[in-house]
């Protein structure tokens, strides 16, 4: 399998890293890797040590791996970012945005699971976290996009987002939605992909359904 071959692949230039991980195992929808995770400084000062669980879902990198902190040293409470387990490493728009052309298990344990995990012990011996943090929920989803779009307005968010998925459309000689100054129709009409920032299509569509219906705002997109 193919997929299959990724995942072993990618585990084989992790391990050289992360040596405590264990190799990857078939699970439904998916494969797990087990095993701990040290927390080291840039000095090389040894913080802590996590027992976790990484489910990589068997479509990835369509979708992107999970980590589960099962050693319970983590809160399970949303206020620790971490609901049954399941640590809230970022949002999914933004992780896809800064890894597009990149997507490993390598870069994504080094760039989002071990700076979760460090800002974790940081908060535990400070009271807060050293870095930014995204809020829960939709509102974090909106966080996210902010971030991404370099402006700080639902409204413009909820429309940016439903230029991007097609939703709604502009006139065809219009200038485009991007700023490129080139017209519609021959910018987002024909290299759509190239607007979407590495954000998945679906991905997007989602998230602009969950922002409507966290709005109440009576316009959902269809799954099809």
């Amino acid at each position: 399998m193919a997929f299959d071959n990724i995942i072993h692949d990618q585990y084989e230039v992790v391990k050289n890293k992360y040596p405590k991980l264990k190799p990857p195992s078939p699970k439904s929808l998916g494969w797990n890797i087990d095993g701990y995770l040290d927390v080291i400084d840039d000095e090389g000062g040894y913080w802590d040590t996590y027992k976790v669980t990484i489910f990589v879902p068997e479509d990835y990198p369509v979708h992107l791996p999970e980590l589960i902190e099962t050693g319970k040293k983590i809160e399970r409470h949303i206020d620790w970012h971490n609901i049954d387990g399941v640590c809230c490493l970022s949002t999914k728009a933004v992780m896809f945005h800064e890894m597009r052309g990149n997507i490993t298990l390598l870069f994504w344990l080094d760039k989002y699971a071990l700076p979760y995990l460090a800002n974790h012990v940081y908060r535990v011996q400070t009271g807060h976290y050293a870095n930014l943090e995204f809020e829960h929920g939709v509102p974090g989803i909106i966080q996210g996009y902010s971030n991404l779009f370099g402006i700080n307005d639902k409204k413009f968010i909820i429309e940016r987002l439903k230029l991007l998925t097609g939703f709604r459309t502009i006139g065809r000689n219009d200038p485009c939605f991007c700023g490129s100054g080139i017209k519609y129709k021959k910018c987002y009409c024909i290299f759509p992909e190239s607007h979407l920032m590495g954000v998945p299509y679906y991905l997007l569509r989602d998230d602009l359904n969950k922002i409507l219906g966290f709005f109440k705002i009576p316009q959902f997109l269809s799954k099809n």
